[in-house]
């Protein structure tokens, strides 16, 4: 037999060797199947503002002011126009003075009515709600301790009364513009955002300034919102 020979069996006595130690075809892919379970607890957060600070500029006192009328742009920081229309027919009376003509233009030109404003706080509370002992979630509001905000915290006289709380969420849902509404559990991903509604009563503001409940501007109770029934 030839040294070609001989090589040739030696060669593949060795392939055999490498054969049965680490196998002949290619290895199979192993799966491990796992189950994942999640239990989520029951939960319900409100987000809420505990100091909601409003400034009404001269632009929007002008267009509230104005009533029924048509405002007219502000011409320096603090003085604006109201066109109430035609006054209709006035008849003239006549003396040694001359002629007088009254527009009986009123206490209240516009219809304006300084004792019942409304205040709309839009998107002032959230809420994020799953599971619990019902699908739904109800938001009330009530008044707090505290319904007179006065001018820096101080003199009683000159002071803005709260009345009349309401909420509300849009879209429209159970309750809304009332003093509780009811929701469907929102989830955890998109809030279920809402209003507040509060009547003002301004005839005793005569001043201008920052009317609040006490002089540091935090820690009042004005209104107070309650989560339930979820």
């Amino acid at each position: 037999m030839g040294i070609f020979a001989k090589t040739r069996m030696r060669f593949g006595a060795l392939l055999l060797v490498v054969g049965a130690l680490f196998g002949s075809g290619t290895a199979s892919a192993q799966n491990a199947v796992v189950d994942l379970n999640v239990t989520l607890s029951p939960i319900t957060i409100l987000y809420y503002f505990s100091t909601v600070n409003v400034t009404v500029p001269s632009s929007a006192m002008a267009g509230m002011l104005c009533g029924s009328g048509a405002a007219g742009a502000i011409y320096n920081t603090s003085a604006a126009n109201c066109d109430l229309g035609a006054s209709g027919a006035l008849n003239a009376t006549g003396g040694a003075g001359g002629l007088t003509a009254n527009g009986t233009i009123g206490t209240s030109p516009g219809g304006f009515n300084a004792a019942a404003v409304p205040l709309t706080l839009q998107n002032v509370w959230a809420v994020r709600a799953v599971g619990g002992t019902s699908a739904n979630t109800t938001v009330s509001i009530s008044l707090g301790a505290s319904t007179n905000l006065t001018l820096n915290g101080g003199a009683v006289a000159q002071k803005i009364v709260i009345s009349g709380p309401l909420v509300s969420t849009a879209p429209n849902v159970s309750g809304n513009n009332s003093t509780a509404v009811t929701f469907a559990d929102p989830g955890l991903v998109n809030a279920q955002q809402g209003n507040v509604a509060l009547t003002l009563d301004l005839s005793a503001a005569t001043v201008a300034g920052l009317y609040e409940t006490n002089n540091t501007g935090t820690g009042a109770s004005n209104y107070i919102l309650t989560v339930s029934g979820t």
